[in-house]
């Protein structure tokens, strides 16, 4: 191989992150210089888009079976007078709702809705044992007694968890380095935080409130972001954000922005 082009393994290495941070702006910038090698990046894109195409897996029938009968409770609920228990356990109920639909979308559904569900027995046989959601929502609860919980109580908590994969995004391959990151959802999950106030402004703020399937604090083109996706259902592909470290609501400082279909 001539020596003045990088070689595959090197290619790859950049894609999934793995370079240091001096060595990955050096492999930047001679991509800027050098179709060839520019080509051998977009043919490891291709593979991985190719990989990706494999479907992802359906909702387990019990585990929407289970959801539907929670939300028809919830819908019964709502219209009569809610005690205190009761605002906990729908709060609960939702909480365990979005976290399975999310997992889902990570491609880990089957496994973590049944510790979703096996909790949700577990609480309702024992009033003491209070998870972490119920815990966070004790602060909420001195509303007026016959009153019904908020909307804004229901959805405060954010849908989503900050991965921090190390990856090095680049514009025009965004998409296929999302599916490739994608393919390891259920390590994401174990790997994610809980965002603070201004990225969760920030990602409601770019998705329009759409809940994504991917938040990354990770890198673009050799600069410190946060990668954003949201699941395209129409074409099946994504629609992927890179922003800036100082993205808001109201400021949200994007950086690029690509549109990729299946």
């Amino acid at each position: 191989m001539n020596p003045a082009h990088l070689d595959y393994d090197i290619l790859a290495d950049l894609a999934e992150g793995l370079l240091e941070d001096d060595q990955a702006a050096s492999v930047n910038a001679h991509l800027d210089t050098c179709a060839e090698c520019r080509d051998r990046s977009a043919d490891l894109a291709d593979v991985s888009r190719i990989l990706a195409e494999a479907p992802v897996p359906p909702l387990p029938a019990e585990l929407a079976s289970r959801i539907d009968t929670a939300i028809a409770a919830e819908s019964l609920h709502n219209a009569t007078v809610a005690s205190l228990e009761q605002r906990r356990g729908r709060r609960h109920w939702r909480a365990l709702s979005a976290a399975a639909a999310a997992v889902v979308v990570l491609g880990g559904g089957a496994m973590v809705g049944k510790i979703a569900l096996d909790d949700s027995h577990a609480g309702s046989g024992q009033s003491s044992a209070r998870t972490p959601v119920q815990d966070a929502s004790r602060g909420r609860d001195a509303e007026p007694r016959g009153a019904a919980p908020s909307r804004q109580s229901a959805l405060s908590a954010p849908g989503f968890t900050v991965a921090h994969s190390g990856t090095d995004y680049r514009a025009g391959t965004l998409g296929p380095q999302v599916d490739r990151l994608m393919g390891k959802g259920g390590e994401l999950k174990l790997q994610g935080a809980a965002p603070d106030r201004r990225l969760t402004g920030c990602v409601s703020g770019v998705t329009g409130g759409r809940p994504p399937a991917l938040v990354d604090a990770a890198r673009f083109e050799g600069r410190e972001a946060t990668l954003i996706a949201v699941r395209d259902d129409a074409s099946g592909g994504w629609e992927v954000w890179a922003v800036g470290p100082d993205c808001t609501e109201q400021n949200p400082h994007i950086l690029k922005q690509e549109h990729t279909g299946s």
